[in-house]
């Protein structure tokens, strides 16, 4: 990964060790092409001989690139200094083929911009999909090629963009410089009024079943096939089709509402005309234009900065509606506009603006600047706001727009949701397949026996043939009954099964998301379901892989401990530090750190001088060192004049983002922004009350500082809760930042205000492991500021003699480092590095060399770096608390004793990562630990291999495997993955420490492709977002590293522990409902289809139906419909209570019990016999009457449904009034409609007549005689197999059950008596649900 300010990588990705660096490419393969910051599986193709296959998963649907940096080349942009604020900063992964040229004008980057150090090492742009931007489609292609005319070239140049007060207001948008150019209305909605039914009937002829099913209904229009009504044939597919419709019409309607409330927000530009800014919709701005923004005001389009209110030319942006991340991103006014804030005059701006074309690399772009003196300016991705960002920290900002709607970054990045399909709904649609495959054999049965028929009339076919008027060949008989047995069995394939799916799985998305025992009161969160079709495939997951900070930690973080020089300071939890009473503070601290005394005293302290001296720099380290930034209310304020003089009058007489009382000029309603910025995730509790001194300003005529005793509030904000931990640690003892400038920082020491020149600010990353700042003293001397992780710190300090006082500090820095960490503290250390100005030069030109553009370049970047960050000298180190969440060690517990095998990936050190292991449950004290770290594939294989030689000595083994192994482990070549994972396998827990992001991801896939087990991946972070998406589950955390885990999920929790009821409940819930729920499906299918076959032995293989044509439709459309969906979303195979107590219950949907490969075939076998029960006790009850072929047919009917319905009660576990309601409506449906129909219709939709024959055949006993034999007869082996079952051997499950129904049948009690009063209380040792209570609780009261 690049080391650059700005966070953006080349093309190149670092290899194993020996191995040269190659670059990403991407399989060309079918599917949907997605960008997952460090997620998915890449080609490595430096060598295409040696290319790699990519895993499984890579070559079949979603194609996923995974990334540790950049993918793409081309050269970086140029770039003025800066306060960088940029967050996780990867570029987007582009499609196969996608190459962008590099632009004349970019430059080598040369940055002494501020960067930051987070947890957050993924740099990860976003998890949305990614579209092809200038690409031919291919149906212009296949007419180009017909035409045999040459294909359009694909225009890479430059577009040009003039403001648009520098042209006339009514030119025509064909003459208009800018006109060519997409406007600002977005549409996101996929249908329009004209184009809804047959773009909505195009994409639900996608579906397989819905074309087969189109195919009958045409089918059944051909004269010599008819079967029946063609126009009832068609309400099937019709109420399908429908139905579907409705539900895509209603979820483009939300988002026709989201695109209408978007393009009709407010924002003010310029208008030549009128000579000031004027509100305007977004709607309605154009590309050219010039917008002003306040603070806390939404981006309308990707526009350039031009000015802002901050006089040294920055702004800040909350990327957190486009990438998640709450962390504040710092952008910077075009290089040469800086010097201009106050003369800015948006009449004099005449230069233009020449961008790259559209593209969807969200963090890269370059352009130019063209002044009418012919001056040249460069532009990059500093300069550029984005829109959907957020202004923040800045009063107001101004700038041109260059990409409008659909052209911005955020829309070309816009994808849609991701599908997945669950391991239920495979199996489902294979046993789709077997249906097909039987329907297609009881059709050739038909027409064999069809032809066997008439063969014995042959070749006196028309004279002698009974009931057949004119006939043909047999052979042409047997063909043409094929195709109407095809008409008349299509009831065998389920094709309102799909329809009944989704319904079902939206109830049990919106019974999850109403579950309160899953809200969080303290953050106002529900559980958030963003995939909608893998309910059930929460309760078949097999192994768990967990973050571990901010997942089973708080990732609140608390300063505890810290050492200087060797000497430890403890912070134990104590009072709020106090303000000094010598000096008058410049804020007053409200931290929750209590100083340590020893250190206040040492801090102090003249005698020692040279240790004061270490606390002195160890405190400035964690004030300056960080990315903290003091946010401040904001004013925004546009005068009421038409002249822009004026209103730069009104800039002058603002100092620190106030206004002045006595300001001439009156605030427009319309143009003010008092609002100030809402904190983020991570945003400090303390409240630091400012005096109005000058801020951050150079110019002593542009503020004045303010007399009154007048004070604002204000806050910290960082992207990270390390950082304010270390913030609030230096505030408590008088270091106070006070704001950030691109080449000062301002700080308040003691109550003296500082100001420090800044010469670079060298931004954390993953490879690196550390950030460094390097400031100019007041001497000359140049000093440089390293903090970061000890394993990068301490191998980079200078030679210490042996036995020197610093020897003896760094020995004991260890042995606290190593105590920290066994206390499960997070560690960091802190060093600094001394230069003389003309040795800083040297390397500063020599890093400019290496940054230009060429091969190695990111290894030359990288070496510059490690030579600056070398030769440290020692200063202290911190520990910080991180808690456990609540509920975490049982949360753990259940999900092992679930049979869940638990796998914790963590960028933390072995040490930390192994503490939280035992205090969460994940180890037990018994476990015997098993470490595999290793520096070489040699070494790693042979202790695999002496692990598994060894076996289980006793107790249960715990798994920790640190980050360099897993290099040697997880490449291909090793082929130790096997091995890996069979030592992982007989291993109760694994613990990964020192994981990057494209490891954790690589190990998921692994384990999801290698075992073939269901994968969910739990995180909260941006670094977790290819785990998260690679993993079959995803399930993401709204902690304190901002939502871009949220985004990238299926599920969204807000607290780990109700992980627990979000599985071994709902996900056994919905598992087992909707398994039971399409099992039912084929039986009521299969059998209803059987009926119908059983009669072709009766009526010469005509394919003849002896039922009513209208209850064909409505079998499925009505009779039935109900009692699934009331299966899926309703009954409950155990009460929740009963779940969670007994989490080894989970093992019954984890191991796929209530649907397996062999399930579909017994409901065949049983739907067989149903059938046969149902026709010929029919047969027999009416053999020799004179019985017409409909009343036949409505006691076959009626038996059929009372048969199935009765199923449906037979297996219900639980029952509520929904179940009741449900299967009386469906009966009493059927008869309604019936009786309704023959009574009312003669003659209607051409179908035969069936007048009154239900009313006659319900005064007949022996009607009901039928119905009640075929029902006994039909389930009687359903009932004997359930007896058999829950006496002989039931389930677990069912033990469980039966046990609280006794339980709670005869609850067992404790009585005690009060003699005073002679009364008798009684205690039962049981609570409400029927659960044993403690022995100790019974005992207190006993």
């Amino acid at each position: 990964m690049s080391t650059e300010g700005s966070g953006e990588t080349p093309s190149t990705v670092p290899s194993l060790p020996g191995v040269p660096e190659q670059t990403y490419l991407f399989p060309k393969v079918k599917g949907h092409s997605r960008s997952i910051s460090h997620g998915g599986t890449p080609m490595l193709a430096g060598n295409p001989a040696a290319s790699r296959p990519p895993l499984k998963s890579a070559m079949r649907g979603h194609q996923r690139a995974l990334s540790h940096g950049q993918i793409g080349e081309g050269p970086r942009a140029a770039s003025g200094q800066g306060h960088s604020r940029t967050g996780s900063r990867t570029d987007f992964i582009l499609p196969p083929g996608h190459r962008d040229a590099a632009p004349a004008s970019a430059q080598p980057r040369i940055s002494s911009v501020r960067g930051h150090h987070s947890r957050q090492a993924s740099r990860s742009d976003s998890i949305y999909t990614l579209r092809r931007a200038s690409v031919v489609a291919p149906w212009r292609r296949a007419v180009f090629w017909l035409m045999r005319r040459q294909q359009p070239a694909i225009d890479n140049r430059h577009l040009i963009v003039i403001p648009n007060h520098l042209v006339p207001d009514k030119t025509p948008p064909k003459d208009h410089p800018n006109g060519h150019r997409c406007n600002n209305k977005i549409r996101t909605t996929k249908y329009t009024l004209l184009s809804f039914l047959p773009k909505n009937l195009f994409e639900q002829f996608h579906r397989i079943a819905n074309v087969y099913f189109i195919f009958i209904v045409l089918l059944n229009w051909v004269p010599a096939i008819n079967a029946f009504g063609k126009e009832v044939a068609m309400l099937p597919v019709l109420f399908v089709l429908t139905v579907t419709a409705i539900k895509d019409l209603f979820e483009d309607r939300r988002r026709h509402m989201s695109d209408k409330r978007i393009n009709n927000s407010f924002c003010r530009v310029y208008k030549k005309s009128m000579e000031r800014y004027v509100r305007m919709k977004w709607k309605d701005v154009r590309v050219g234009d010039l917008v002003h923004l306040s603070n806390n005001e939404a981006v309308p389009a990707d526009m350039v900065l031009l000015q802002s209110s901050n006089p040294l030319g920055i702004c800040y942006l909350d990327t957190c509606n486009l990438d998640g991340e709450t962390n504040l991103k710092q952008r910077i006014v075009a290089p040469g506009f800086k010097e201009k804030q106050l003369e800015f005059n948006p009449l004099k701006f005449k230069s233009t603006v020449e961008v790259e074309r559209p593209s969807t690399k969200i963090y890269r772009f370059t352009g130019t600047i063209s002044h009418p003196n012919g001056g040249r300016v460069p532009l990059n991705s500093d300069n550029l706001l984005l829109r959907d960002c957020t202004i923040k920290n800045t009063d107001y900002v101004e700038g041109i727009v260059v990409y409008a709607g659909h052209e911005t970054k955020a829309m070309l990045n816009n994808g849609g949701p991701r599908y997945k399909c669950s391991k239920l709904e495979r199996k489902m649609n294979t046993d789709v397949i077997w249906c097909v495959l039987v329907l297609l054999f009881l059709c050739c049965a038909g027409a064999v026996g069809c032809k066997v028929w008439f063969d014995n009339y042959y070749p006196y076919l028309n004279k002698f043939t009974p009931f057949i008027p004119y006939a043909d060949k047999p052979t042409h008989e047997g063909l043409l009954i094929f195709w109407t047995y095809i008409i008349v069995l299509q009831v065998m394939i389920p094709v309102s099964l799909y329809v009944t799916i989704e319904m079902t799985k939206l109830l049990q998305v919106y019974h999850i998301h109403q579950d309160v025992e899953m809200y969080d009161s303290v953050t106002n969160t529900r559980t958030e379901c963003r995939a909608l079709n893998i309910t059930e495939e929460l309760g078949q997951i097999n192994y768990l892989f967990s973050d571990k900070t901010g997942t089973l930690t708080e990732n609140k973080m608390v300063f505890r401990r810290c050492t200087v020089g060797g000497v430890d300071y403890d912070h134990p939890p104590g009072p709020d530090a106090e303000p000094s009473a010598e000096l008058p503070p410049i804020v007053t601290p409200i931290t929750k750190v209590s100083p340590n005394r020893r250190m206040l005293q040492h801090l102090l302290d003249s005698n020692d001088a040279q240790h004061t001296q270490k606390v002195r720099e160890f405190l400035l380290i964690l004030a300056v060192c960080n990315t903290v930034v003091v946010s401040q209310p904001h004013v925004d304020s546009l005068s009421n004049s038409t002249t822009s003089d004026q209103f730069r009058s009104q800039k002058s007489s603002r100092a620190n983002g106030t206004l002045r009382s006595n300001d001439k000029y009156a605030r427009l309603t319309e143009s003010r922004s008092t609002t100030p910025s809402p904190p983020p995730s991570t945003t400090s509790p303390l409240r630091i009350r400012l005096p109005k001194l000058p801020f951050g300003s150079r110019d002593d005529n542009s503020s004045e500082p303010s007399t009154s005793a007048e004070v604002q509030l204000a806050r910290f904000e960082a992207e990270s809760p390390d950082e304010l931990a270390l913030a609030e640690a230096a505030l408590a003892y008088g270091y106070e930042l006070r704001g950030w400038a691109p080449d000062e920082v301002e700080l308040g020491v003691r109550g003296e205000l500082t100001k420090l020149k800044v010469l670079r600010v060298q931004q954390f990353d993953s490879n690196r492991k550390c950030m460094s700042v390097a400031m100019r003293t007041p001497t000359g001397q140049v000093v440089v500021y390293v903090k970061g992780a000890d394993s990068t710190v301490l191998g980079a300090l200078a030679p210490m003699r042996a036995g020197s006082a610093e020897a003896a500090a760094y020995e004991r820095t260890r042995a606290l480092l190593s105590e920290y960490s066994r206390a499960g503290l997070r560690t960091l250390v802190m060093a600094k590095r001394a230069m003389q100005p003309a040795l800083w030069e040297e390397w500063l030109a020599g890093h400019n060399r290496a940054c230009e553009i060429g091969e190695g370049r990111e290894k030359r970047i990288r070496e510059s770096l490690a030579r600056l960050e070398s030769a440290l000298s020692l200063v202290g180190a911190t520990g910080v608390e991180d808690r456990l969440q609540e509920h975490v060690p049982r949360t753990v517990r259940a999900l092992l004793d679930a049979g869940i095998v638990v796998w914790v990936l963590t960028g933390d050190k072995p040490e930390t990562a192994i503490n939280i292991a035992y205090s969460a449950a994940l180890f037990s004290q018994s476990d015997r630990l098993l470490h595999l770290m290793s520096r070489d594939k040699e070494h790693a294989e042979s202790t695999i291999k002496s692990y598994l030689e060894g076996g289980a000595e006793g107790g249960g083994r715990a798994l920790v495997v640190d980050g360099r192994t897993l290099t040697y482990i997880l490449d291909r070549r090793s082929g130790l993955v096997a091995p890996f994972l069979s030592l992982a396998r007989r291993c109760s827990a694994v613990l990964c420490c020192r994981a990057t992001p494209l490891q954790k991801a690589y190990i998921v896939k692994a384990v999801k492709e290698e075992l073939g087990v269901t994968t969910l991946a739990i995180g909260d972070g941006a670094n977790d977002v290819s785990m998260i998406q690679t993993a079959d589950v995803g399930v993401g955390l709204s902690g304190q590293e901002g939502r871009q885990a949220v985004m990238a999920s299926d599920f969204a929790l807000s607290r780990f522990k109700f992980i627990e009821r979000l599985l071994l409940v709902h996900g056994h819930w919905c598992y087992d409902r909707l398994a039971r729920m399409i099992l039912y499906f084929f039986l009521k299918n299969a059998t209803f289809v059987f009926l119908i076959f059983w009669y072709q032995f009766f009526c010469g293989f005509s394919s003849s139906v002896m039922i009513d044509q209208l209850h064909l439709m409505a079998y499925n459309l009505m009779f039935t419909a109900v009692p699934p969906i009331v299966i899926g979303a309703y009954d409950r195979v155990a009460p929740a209570a009963l779940l969670l107590e007994r989490p080894g219950l989970y093992g019954a949907a984890r191991r796929g019990l209530a649907y397996r490969a062999h399930s579909y075939w017994l409901v065949l076998a049983e739907s067989l016999y149903i059938s046969l029960v149902i026709f010929f006790v029919a047969a027999a009850a009416y053999w020799d009457t004179d019985v017409d072929i409909w009343a036949f047919g409505d006691c076959n009917m009626t038996a059929c449904l009372v048969v199935m319905l009765t199923y449906v009660a037979i297996e219900t576990r639980s029952w509520t009034v929904i179940q009741v309601v449900a299967l009386c409506g469906s009966l009493g449906s059927f008869f309604a409609l019936t009786l309704v129909y023959q009574a009312v219709c003669v003659f209607c939709f051409n179908l035969p007549s069936t007048f009154r024959v239900l009313q006659h055949a319900l005064a007949d006993p022996l009607y009901w005689l039928v119905v009640v034999l075929t029902t006994v007869a039909a389930l009687a082996p359903r009932l004997a197999c359930h007896a058999v079952r829950n006496s002989w051997r039931p389930g677990a499950v069912g033990r469980a059950v039966a046990a609280r129904r006794r339980a709670r049948s005869r609850l067992p009690y404790a009585a005690h008596y009060h003699t005073p009063t002679a009364s008798a209380h009684v205690y039962r040792s049981t609570d409400e649900d029927g659960l044993q209570k403690s022995q100790s609780e019974v005992a207190a009261i006993t």
